[in-house]
């Protein structure tokens, strides 16, 4: 997992081509602007989730994993808080290798607070549960951009 924000050059160098693409992209287009909705990246194999949608309980949310891609998760309006642990800490309960979605469960071992701007980078072994509310539940917008995880 890596935090970071859109506005953080200096971090952002480092991180792959791949994933400076999305942040590119991000920052050059008006994608809270777009439906929700599946996109391709112009100009590259990758996909985009668009998403908007109204952050929950977390007894209304649940953990996930990938076992193809690489989520570079960017935050466009609004905050959640998105919990995490590793895998190996968490029992698979379903898997869906059409939509690369594994479902677990478990506990939390902590979770971290995406606000406008933020980037979070999630491997396949970093169990997420997005969507959890902060205080009181809002509408969010963000996008989700889908990485061979060879690529990286």
């Amino acid at each position: 997992m890596i935090f970071t924000n859109l506005k953080d050059s200096l971090q952002n160098e480092s991180l792959s081509k791949e994933i400076k693409k999305c942040i590119e992209f991000t920052n050059k287009n008006k994608i809270e602007e777009y439906e929700a909705g599946v996109y391709e990246v112009p100009g590259t194999d990758m996909k985009m989730n668009v998403g908007h949608y109204t952050t929950k309980a977390e007894s209304e949310c649940f953990w996930e994993t990938h076992l193809k891609y690489i989520d570079v998760q960017v935050m466009l309006k609004g905050e959640e808080y998105i919990a995490f642990n590793n895998v190996h800490n968490l029992k698979k309960i379903k898997t869906d290798e059409k939509n690369d979605l594994i479902e677990h469960e478990g506990d939390e071992l902590f979770r971290v607070l995406m606000k406008e701007g933020d980037v979070l980078i999630l491997y396949p072994e970093d169990a997420h549960m997005p969507g959890v509310k902060v205080n009181e539940p809002i509408s969010v917008k963000k996008v989700v951009f889908k990485i061979k995880a060879e690529k990286i």
